[in-house]
């Protein structure tokens, strides 16, 4: 038997497994960004079995498969058989180990009747087992996890904390052995075999790489020692094969003072595998820090530190602020100087102050000659009279000096701009003159209208120049023209504007037609306003465009048919021979629908109630669109139809209301043409015909087995007789008397339960046979119990 001693795991960790398909003894690595966890799936490197009838055999890679437990050969011997199985944990070398488990699949079982009961154990490396020399079985491995089928295909065992203990032991591989526990090892009965190509399947993180772009306050880091300010941004780029988001960690520290080192995390994780920090509250005046970072990814693996950056604080800012003078600008004025467009020089000076590296200006930094120097900037103004220039003096770290401003007068040399006509229709050319102003000679101007291109044109002798510019864009009416000059030292000046005024000349547009009608022919006439127009473009609503010349006199008249009711618009530009278009002019007219019209002398619309329930009435239908060949009706319910126009356009259909109160009716036109106008309705009110009752109960509850007397009276008109009847059982018909009442009673049904209400329902019919809607009440049946009931009873 093999020999046990206890092993303690250092670790054990459980993360979601990806499967990979590798080749049998070969690892193939697979990335899993999202639980930065990389996996491995290999074959065992090798196997062997031993077996007790062979005590100092050992079988080694065999052919066939790996028995286990006792099996009975010829001759009725039985061999007891262990296999082991070994695998390479070269894979998880340098890489921090998570979660592992252990599949094999049985080939043959003796009885599938008898419960599985294979164990799994760590050993001690075997490379030629025997069974005289079994090596030491370690630690037992959970498993394998339930499987109802016989043999399994694939049996499983979670073996992280095997694989932790054989790392632990500094091994790079690890054996398993495969046996029955000892009480059952000798049964025939438990007999298994397995294929000897079990399969290890573990997960790693491997940790993140040294990190490389290390910046400070967003500047590469590089062997010179910088100096900063109270603002210190690190960041460092953390390669890390299995992560898409990586944090990080800082190490920071007094260059003089190691062991003042302090670890500070990155800010945030962050895609792209960039990490940075803030050390801005860490830091103090006049010390020199050193500082590192490394990778952390989120199963807490670190990776190795990076290089060392250092650098240096300086938080005492320059105390004076720059003196700013210039050969090209004045400080006083009269006489102005240069002119707008033309480049002035202006120099900073640090007038010595040795902290001053350079200088922060309105156009950005400049570096001064050397420290406490100068510095030179030139650039051209824009603006002409008053104009200030500020600038900082600042140091090494970026610490800045007070502000000192400088305040010069820049000559006005703008060109002048006039053009004529001022206001006139789009598409007329305007003449537009340019003069010079100033003391620098002009050499030619560069002007554009709004959005049209740029244009140049050369000056006289007398440094003016004359141009034209057509505004073409009726929607624009109000255009800037933008006039820059080109002085004789090669500069342009600022620009100057002038408005260019346009009238769109959008054609009037009137209505024709008194009231549009929907599907009915529909009039508009236009007449044009731009001069020189010879044709209308006119849209209806949404439709497509369409052109049309225009009469001798500047008008258009036309035709549209509007297919919807409510609001329509017809609007209309014209456009001249040369193609200019005016703007739109146009006018909004209210469509009035093609439904029917319905009109009834016995049911007026919206009127009060009139008539009664089963008194019938003339409907007469009537189109406001010619062409009606019918009318498709529906009284809403269940009457409805269609009847044919008569010569006159009109039709007519007689209905009875069937119902109290509100009542409607909703009619469709159909043309000759074949298209259907739209739905009209009619409502109208119905009085009530049902007779009026009263009953004789004491109270509305009622016993069962009491009689009941109730007396009706009339409401119809030409009244024949009364029916009632209770709940769903039978009508009863009951003669009026000389004055058109009547009195009725019933017994309430002897078996009729307590709790339950007996419905009572009342109607009239008259001499043509005509039923009134129903009325009537509802009793409350209740058994006295010596308890007592009260109440009223209530109509329905």
């Amino acid at each position: 038997m093999g020999s046990r001693r206890s092993f303690r795991p250092a670790r054990a960790g459980v993360l979601t497994l990806v499967t990979a398909v590798v080749a049998a003894g070969t690892a193939v690595l697979t990335a899993t960004p999202a639980s930065a966890t990389s996996s491995t799936e290999i074959a065992a490197a090798s196997w062997a079995y031993i077996d007790s009838a062979t005590p100092k055999a050992s079988y080694v890679n065999p052919p066939g498969t790996a028995p286990v437990g006792a099996h009975t050969y010829a001759g009725g011997t039985n061999h007891v058989s262990k296999s082991y199985v070994t695998f390479d944990l070269a894979a998880l070398k340098g890489n921090q180990f998570q979660s592992a488990y252990i599949s094999a699949g049985e080939t043959a079982v003796t009885d599938c009747a008898t419960p599985r009961s294979t164990e799994l154990w760590l050993t001690d490396p075997a490379k030629k087992p025997t069974w005289n020399n079994q090596p030491a079985e370690l630690l037992k491995v959970n498993g394998p996890y339930l499987d109802s089928s016989c043999p399994s295909a694939e049996l499983t065992w979670t073996a992280t904390a095997a694989i932790q203990a054989a790392l632990d032991a500094g091994r790079t591989t690890a054996t398993f052995v495969l046996r029955l526990p000892e009480s059952q090892q000798n049964d025939p009965k438990s007999g298994r075999e397995y294929d000897p190509k079990a399969t290890l399947f573990f997960t790693y993180d491997k940790p993140p790489g040294k990190p490389t772009g290390l910046t400070l306050n967003y500047q590469p880091c590089t062997t010179q020692t910088r100096t900063v300010a109270r603002q210190a941004h690190l960041s460092a780029t953390v390669p890390d094969a299995d992560d898409t988001y990586t944090a990080g960690e800082f190490a920071l520290w007094p260059v003089d003072h190691p062991d003042q080192r302090t670890i500070v995390p990155s800010i945030s994780s962050s895609v792209g595998n960039n990490v940075w920090t803030d050390v801005d509250s860490r830091i103090t005046e006049g010390v020199t820090y050193a500082w590192q970072a490394r990778g952390k990814d989120d199963s807490g693996a670190t990776g190795p530190w990076s290089a060392t950056c250092k650098f240096a604080t300086d938080f005492t800012p320059p105390a004076t602020a720059p003196v700013i003078t210039s050969p090209d600008y004045a400080t006083q004025a009269p006489p102005e100087t240069g002119g707008t467009g033309v480049p002035g020089t202006f120099v900073f000076d640090a007038k010595g102050d040795k902290d001053v590296t350079g200088f922060q200006w309105d156009g950005g930094y400049v570096a001064a000659d050397h420290r406490g120097g100068k510095a030179t900037v030139r650039f051209a103004p824009k603006s002409s009279g008053p104009e200030d220039l500020s600038a900082a003096a600042v140091d090494a770290a970026g610490n800045r000096s007070p502000t000192g401003y400088y305040r010069y007068w820049v000559a006005s040399n703008q060109p002048g701009v006039s053009c004529t006509p001022y206001d006139d229709f789009i598409g007329v050319e305007r003449t537009c003159a340019f003069t010079p102003y100033g003391a620098t000679p002009v050499t030619g101007y560069v002007y554009h209208l709004g959005n049209q291109p740029e244009q140049t044109v050369a000056a006289g002798p007398d440094g003016a120049a004359t141009v034209t510019v057509t505004p073409t864009d009726p929607n624009l009416p109000y255009l800037q023209l933008s006039v820059q000059a080109r002085l004789a030292t090669g500069y342009l000046t600022s620009p100057s504007t002038e408005t260019v005024v346009s009238e769109p000349g959008e054609p009037e547009v009137e209505s024709l037609t008194a009231n549009p009608t929907q599907s009915l022919p529909a009039r508009f006439r236009a007449h044009a306003v731009l001069p020189g127009s010879v044709t209308l473009t006119y849209r209806w609503n949404d439709d497509e465009p369409v052109t049309v010349p225009l009469e001798a006199d500047g008008t258009a008249t036309v035709t549209v048919t509007p297919e919807t009711s409510s609001w329509g618009s017809f609007n209309a530009y014209t456009t001249t021979a040369s193609g200019q278009n005016s703007g739109w002019g146009g006018v909004n007219v209210d469509v009035t629908s093609n439904k029917p019209k319905v009109t009834s002398a016995e049911y007026p619309d919206n009127s009060e109630m009139t008539g009664a329930v089963g008194v019938p009435g003339t409907f007469v239908f009537s189109s406001p669109v010619p062409g009606a060949v019918s009318y498709s009706y529906d009284f809403g319910n269940g009457s409805s139809g269609t009847v044919p126009a008569g010569p006159d356009g009109t039709a007519s259909v007689v209905f009875a209301p069937k119902v109290p109160y509100v009542n409607g009716i909703f009619v469709t036109t159909k043309f000759a043409d074949g298209t259907v106008s739209e739905q009209g309705g009619y409502w109208f009110y119905v009085n009530y015909s049902a007779p009026r009752f009263s009953c004789d109960p004491s109270g509305w509850s009622v016993s069962p087995g009491q009689h009941i007397q109730c007396t009706l009276t009339p409401v119809q008109a030409n009244l024949a007789s009364y029916g009632y009847a209770l709940g769903s059982g039978p009508d009863t018909t009951v003669a009026p008397g000389a004055d058109g009442t009547a009195t009725f009673g019933f017994d309430v049904p002897a078996d009729q339960p307590s709790g339950s209400y007996l419905q009572l329902r009342l109607w009239s019919t008259n001499t043509a046979g005509t039923r009134t809607e129903e009325t009537g009440t509802s009793f409350y049946v209740y058994v006295n119990t010596g308890l007592s009931a009260h109440g009223t009873s209530k109509t329905i």
